[in-house]
């Protein structure tokens, strides 16, 4: 899905990697020049820092996609998805089941979220990573309360599913 707009930054590798790290905080470019996340101005040069360049290729890059119609209509109405509770699971009574699989077999979620209804555990939150974003493709599921180890197993029987780790 997203190869077709990175290989607009094929010759530029240090803009490209601005625009994978913006696309995976879910940041967009202003009309304005100016980075947002939603409604929040972010610090050019701390997005740069973060990736190890410098805020020159960060305003380089905003001037390619608002220059560019097709990365300017995508990269002017990204919005941030919000809070994934995994990291703050423990301190809220909540079960993460995180799941590594082939991102090219279909129907993995579904069969996550059936299997977990059929076991009567309620999910809060799932959150997929983009397979064109991310070298190993995983999933977070985050459900109501913590969760007996004995369902990775059960799990690891989904085809295409390679990987499960609870906490």
């Amino acid at each position: 899905m997203w190869k077709k707009f990175m290989s607009k930054f094929d010759k530029y590798p240090s803009q490209k990697k601005v625009v994978i790290k913006m696309l995976q905080l879910g940041l967009k470019v202003g009309e304005d020049k100016k980075i947002y996340c939603n409604d929040v101005e972010i610090n050019i040069s701390s997005l740069a820092k973060s990736i190890e360049t410098d805020r020159r290729v960060v305003t380089s890059t905003m001037n390619t996609i608002l220059e560019d119609e097709e990365l300017k209509n995508i990269f002017t109405n990204i919005k941030s998805a919000g809070t994934v509770l995994s990291n703050i699971s423990q301190e809220l009574g909540l079960g993460v089941i995180e799941i590594e699989g082939d991102a090219q077999k279909t129907g993995i979620l579904n069969q996550v979220t059936k299997f977990l209804a059929e076991e009567n555990i309620s999910i809060r939150q799932a959150y997929a990573s983009d397979p064109d974003l991310y070298s190993i493709p995983y999933m977070t599921i985050i459900t109501d309360n913590t969760l007996d180890g004995k369902i990775i197993p059960l799990l690891l029987k989904i085809d295409g599913v390679t990987k499960v780790s609870m906490y």
